[in-house]
């Protein structure tokens, strides 16, 4: 019982902090009252189909994963008194994007819902996220949400598993790690508590979907990046917020740091490391309410970095439900190696913070030989 009143105010204090000022149901694809088409019609509309490779990676599917198997995309709090967080080593790749006040949030995917570990701390969803969550199908997990993010699950008739309404049936509150940080910052769910609420929902695990980006054939030749040089990458979300991704050439992987420090998983102690990179420029203003973020999410330019170098980027996107488009200059589609992916969303405003070639990298790439590779569900948490 104390479980769960902590849990209703938990809600009630993360809508106060983070969610935003009401806001009219978007109506504007349900004329005359019609009923708007499910998010499954609309993704065969344009174009999805039953994957039989990893959408996420690139890569074959897992021992046990079926064709079309829907991922999973969690929200995951990446505030600095949030740190370090549970599960993220383990994601398929991660996209990253500011939300209010110049904090971030992580939307952590990962392909195969029935492995995945313990994960978060879960926060609110935003509209901006859940953009890049519906071309791929993925089963949304999260504790509330900005009212522009919940009108567009409505128009697409989305479900998800969201802990306002689920409640401790699939998420857990570390009380030990909230006396010190605060509730809003310690809930969890795992797969064994993800299934229980997927079930509840009647949620669907397979279907339709695009493929997080158009990937290099797995076993071709990897498609070397050649405009430059990018050994150090580091950038600024906002004031606050400085990230770093230093290459190690040793195992061809980004390491990252955030704050001023490697950013680890809980779990295992895995510094958060990737085979690509991806920074996207949007333009980012304020909704209507003058609180909440506004993405301009149909196109910009970018970079796509791998292997210490880096490629100049064109990506177009537009409906919610338009997969990522990467191109290069001459307008030719650009394919991305198979592997784990970061993606960072960046305001144009913050682009002159980018930097890419001599940089003194902050933190240097762990030693090769302390790097764990290990991606284990069965991992203990750590309080």
């Amino acid at each position: 019982m104390k479980q769960i009143i902590a849990l209703a105010l938990t809600f009630s204090l993360c809508l106060s902090l983070s969610s935003c000022k009401k806001a009219p149901v978007n109506t504007s694809s349900m004329p005359n009252g019609t009923v708007a088409p499910t998010i499954e019609e609309t993704l065969v509309k344009s174009g999805a189909e039953i994957l039989s490779y990893n959408p996420l990676t690139g890569e074959a599917l897992s021992d046990g994963v079926t064709a079309g198997q829907r991922p999973v995309a969690v929200m995951i709090n990446n505030a600095h008194i949030a740190l370090p967080q549970r599960g993220t080593s383990s994601a398929d790749a991660i996209f990253e994007m500011v939300t209010e006040g110049g904090i971030t949030r992580f939307m952590a995917l990962y392909s195969d819902y029935r492995t995945m570990p313990q994960v978060g701390p879960v926060r609110s969803v935003r509209d901006q996220h859940l953009q890049f969550a519906i071309p791929l199908n993925a089963i949304l997990v999260h504790i509330g949400s900005s009212v522009y993010a919940e009108n567009l699950l409505n128009e697409y008739h989305y479900q998800d598993v969201d802990g306002r309404y689920l409640g401790t049936s699939s998420f857990w509150l570390d009380t030990e790690r909230a006396k010190t940080r605060g509730s809003e910052h310690c809930w969890y769910t795992d797969a064994t508590m993800l299934a229980a609420g997927m079930d509840k929902q009647k949620i669907g695990t397979t279907g339709e979907s695009h493929p997080l980006f158009s990937f290099v054939k797995s076993g071709a030749a990897p498609m070397i990046p050649g405009d430059g040089d990018a050994p150090n990458v580091l950038f600024h979300f906002s004031e606050e917020n400085v990230t770093q991704l230093t290459f190690n050439a040793t195992d061809g992987r980004y390491y990252k740091n955030a704050y001023g420090e490697p950013q680890l998983d809980e779990l295992n102690g895995t510094q958060l490391s990737f085979t690509n990179v991806l920074i996207l420029t949007a333009k980012i203003g304020l909704k209507p309410d003058q609180y909440c973020t506004d993405f301009l999410l149909t196109e910009g330019t970018g970079y796509y970095i791998y292997g210490g170098k880096y490629k100049k980027i064109h990506w177009q996107k537009g409906a919610p439900e338009s997969p990522i488009k990467l191109t290069d200059d001459a307008g030719k589609p650009v394919e991305i190696n198979p592997g784990k992916s970061y993606i960072a969303v960046l305001g144009t405003d913050q682009l002159p913070s980018l930097m890419m070639d001599s940089v003194t990298p902050l933190i240097p790439p762990p030693a090769p030989a302390s790097v764990s590779t290990s991606t284990s569900a069965s991992a203990a948490p750590t309080a």
